[in-house]
C-alpha cells in the first residue's frame, strides 16, 4: 500500500526529528528528518553513496517523491507558523545569538511530549482505538470533529470537543456503578448525581469511592485503580477548564497548548476509565 504523504502524517517524524536540536539550519533539520523516516522504513528515502556531493544532507533529497518533500516543507511551515521554532535574527546588534533556526520553549515541550500529534488526525485515533477497541459511538465522534478542529487551527471548537467527550467518558463511568453497590442509599446517591447531570457531584463520588476501594481490604484490584486519580483528574479538567472556558467567552482562556495537552492525556484517562467501567459491570454488589 502506498504511502500517504501529507502534512498531519508527517508531523509525529518532524517531532521526533526536532527533539535533540536547538540551533539548526534547514538542511541539517531535514537531514535529520530524513534520518528517522529512514529508520521508520518510510518509502522514498534514498541514501546517497559516498562519492556524491554533500549539500548538508546525507541523502538524496530530489529523488523522494514531491508529495514527500512537498509535505516536509509544509510542516516546517507549520513547525514556524506554531512558533514551535524561530528564524534568527539579522541584525548587528550585540548580543544577539546568531541562528538558521532555533527550538523555541513551545517547542521544546512540543517535541519533548510522546503520544500522537493531534494533528494527526488518522494516526491520532488509531493510537486510541488500540487502547480503547471499544469505543463509544458519540465519544469518537466528538473526539474525530475536534482533532479536525484542531487541525485547522479553530481551537475553541475542539476545545468543545473534548471536553464533551471527557464528559461522555465520565458519565459512562458513573452509569457503570449502577448495581455496584450494596447499600441502596449510595446506589440513590450515584442516581441523583447522573439524573441531574451534576458533573462536580459525580466526580466527586466517583473519586470517594476509588479512594474508599483503595483501602484495606483493597477491594478493587490495585492494577485498576493504579494511576486511576490523575487520569480522571486529566478528564475533569478538559470539562473545567477547555469545555467551560471555550463556552464562556468572558473567559477566553483556551489557548492551542492547553487543547493539546488535553488531547494527549485524553487516549490513557479514557482506557483507564475503561478498565475501572469493565470491573464495576463484572463486580455487581461488591463495594
Amino acid at each position: 500500500m502506498a504511502t500517504h504523504y501529507t502534512m498531519s502524517w508527517i508531523l509525529p517524524f518532524m517531532r521526533e526529528a526536532l527533539r535533540p536540536m536547538s540551533n539548526f539550519s534547514f538542511e541539517t533539520f531535514i537531514d535529520a528528518l530524513w534520518r528517522v523516516m529512514e529508520n521508520a522504513k518510510v518509502e522514498g528515502i534514498v541514501r546517497k553513496s559516498q562519492t556524491q556531493g554533500f549539500d548538508g544532507t546525507n541523502y538524496q533529497i530530489n529523488q523522494a517523491p514531491y508529495p514527500l518533500t512537498f509535505a516536509a516543507a509544509e510542516g516546517f511551515s507549520y513547525l514556524l507558523n506554531t512558533g514551535y521554532i524561530m528564524r534568527g535574527i539579522q541584525t548587528n546588534l550585540q548580543g544577539f545569538p546568531s541562528f538558521a533556526f532555533h527550538k523555541t520553549t513551545r517547542g521544546e515541550a512540543w517535541a519533548a511530549s510522546a503520544g500522537p500529534v493531534p494533528e494527526d488526525v488518522d494516526g491520532y485515533l488509531n493510537f486510541l482505538r488500540k487502547l480503547v477497541p471499544i469505543l463509544d459511538p458519540v465519544m469518537e465522534q466528538y473526539v474525530t470533529e475536534g482533532l479536525k478542529a484542531y487541525e485547522r487551527g479553530t481551537y475553541f471548537a475542539s476545545a468543545v470537543m473534548v471536553g464533551a467527550a471527557s464528559e461522555k467518558g465520565v458519565y459512562l463511568l458513573g452509569e457503570s456503578m449502577r448495581k455496584v453497590f450494596k447499600d441502596p442509599k449510595q446506589t440513590a446517591k450515584l442516581e441523583g448525581f447522573i439524573n441531574g447531570r451534576s458533573m462536580n457531584s459525580l466526580f466527586g463520588f466517583i473519586q470517594n469511592v476509588i479512594t474508599q476501594a483503595q483501602q484495606p481490604p483493597r477491594i478493587i484490584p490495585y492494577s485498576v485503580t493504579e494511576g486511576a486519580s490523575p487520569h480522571l483528574i486529566s478528564l475533569i479538567e478538559a470539562i473545567r477548564v477547555q469545555r467551560n472556558d471555550a463556552v464562556h467567552p468572558q473567559n477566553a482562556s483556551v489557548s492551542a497548548d492547553s487543547v493539546r495537552l488535553s488531547y494527549l492525556a485524553f487516549p490513557h484517562a479514557l482506557q483507564k476509565l475503561e478498565e475501572l467501567r469493565a470491573w464495576f459491570l463484572a463486580n455487581p454488589g461488591s463495594l
